[in-house]
C-alpha cells in the first residue's frame, strides 16, 4: 500500500476517535455547529429586543427599510415572471425551444 494512503487511513481513525470520544462525553467539538457561546446568544437577545421595542439607531432602520424595499422589488418581479409564465403556456409558446430546434 502507498505511503500516502496510510496518512489517509490514520487521519480517518483520528477523526472517527474524536468524533467517538465528543458523543461518549457528551461535548461538543469545537468545530461543529452544535457549539453556542452563551454571550453571544444574550448578545442576539438584546439586540432584537432593542428592534422590537424601536430602539434601533436611524442607520439601522435605513439600512431595514432599504432591505424591505429590495425585498418588494424583487416580488414585484417573480410575481410579473410568474405572470409571463403563466401568459405563455396560455398561448403555447412555452414549448418554443424543443419544437424550433427539432425541425432544424
Amino acid at each position: 500500500m502507498p505511503w500516502f494512503a496510510w496518512i489517509a487511513i490514520i487521519a480517518i481513525l483520528v477523526w472517527g476517535g474524536i468524533s467517538l470520544y465528543g458523543m461518549a462525553s457528551g461535548k461538543p467539538l469545537p468545530w461543529s455547529e452544535d457549539t453556542t457561546d452563551p454571550q453571544e446568544l444574550e448578545k442576539l437577545k438584546k439586540r432584537i429586543d432593542a428592534l422590537e421595542s424601536g430602539q434601533a439607531k436611524p442607520e439601522l432602520e435605513r439600512r431595514i427599510d432599504r432591505i424591505e424595499a429590495k425585498v418588494d422589488k424583487r416580488e414585484l418581479r417573480d410575481n410579473q415572471h410568474d405572470a409571463w409564465e403563466r401568459q405563455a403556456k396560455e398561448l403555447g409558446l412555452d414549448q418554443g425551444d424543443d419544437q424550433n430546434t427539432a425541425g432544424h
